[in-house]
């Protein structure tokens, strides 16, 4: 099944527009496992087995962000084995990898290489900068998710995306037009916008086709705001989907850190939810 497919799919069964990220920040992971005497990637891999059990009835995917991993001596090792463990345990909950690519040819190749074929992820987010060189081979992957920046959630991003172009259009908007209308012919393009954006959300949604998923970046952590995700939705009430990190992974020094995790994906399940209008 097409990893479109997977996370609409579990969007309908579990009732969820929750994605769960998949950070492992070694500075604050529980010392229940960081002071154990075992390797630093052993402890990543632990942590990330339990957050994944313990959210994984709550969420339509996992991404994987891979600078977290990097930085680990046998980083690339861990991050495969946590892909392995997903789809072994919880098949059809798709790990979509987080490094924002984005290059010439040769070297995109080289890239889908390691995350497809040797990471074996289903989806990755790319940086659109450098046009079809970077864009067309990875619309050509028609069983992958290709998450792609449009409008971010980092505050410094207008700097760049709110640049006005002819017809008074920002280049975000120019850019949402080339990932819909020119990289979307296989069907497997996902637009990132901000939920801090203040923009015509109802309007985006008649420009984005119904079978076309969104990532509403910037909740949790981030602060960014919800209260317009209704309006983003499709006609079936889902097509949407929210990515927290930090605010799932490390939501609480007041509770057990498992009840914490697992209260924080429910929480957000539910806000997202009724945000949506996805309740009675």
């Amino acid at each position: 099944m097409k990893t479109i497919d997977q996370i609409f799919s579990r969007m309908v069964v579990k009732n969820t527009l929750v994605c769960c990220g998949l950070d492992p920040d070694l500075s604050k992971i529980p010392l229940e496992i960081s002071k154990q005497k075992i390797s630093d990637e052993e402890k990543v891999f632990m942590f990330l087995c339990t957050v994944i059990d313990l959210t994984a009835p709550h969420v339509c995917l996992y991404k994987a962000q891979k600078a977290f991993f990097d930085i680990l001596p046998r980083g690339h090792e861990v991050l495969k084995k946590v892909i392995e463990y997903v789809h072994k345990n919880y098949q059809g909950i798709p790990v979509v990898l987080d490094c924002k690519i984005g290059d010439t040819r040769n070297t995109m190749s080289i890239y889908i290489k390691n995350i497809f074929d040797i990471l074996d992820a289903d989806g990755v987010v790319a940086n659109p900068y450098m046009g079809d060189d970077t864009m067309i081979p990875l619309a050509e992957l028609s069983e992958k998710a290709i998450i792609v920046l449009v409008k971010t959630s980092n505050p410094k991003g207008s700097v760049i995306q709110d640049i006005i172009l002819e017809k008074s259009l920002p280049l975000w908007r120019y850019v949402l037009d080339l990932v819909i209308n020119r990289w979307n012919y296989n069907n497997n393009m996902i637009p990132v916008l901000s939920s801090n954006c203040e923009c015509n959300m109802a309007g985006i949604r008649m420009l984005v086709p119904e079978n076309m998923l969104i990532l509403l970046a910037g909740v949790g952590a981030q602060n960014g705001s919800y209260s317009n995700l209704g309006l983003l939705l499709n006609k079936n009430k889902n097509g949407v989907f929210v990515n927290s990190s930090r605010g799932i992974l490390y939501s609480s020094i007041q509770k057990p850190w498992r009840v914490a995790i697992e209260d924080a994906v429910i929480e957000l399940k539910n806000n997202l939810n009724k945000a949506g209008g996805r309740y009675e």
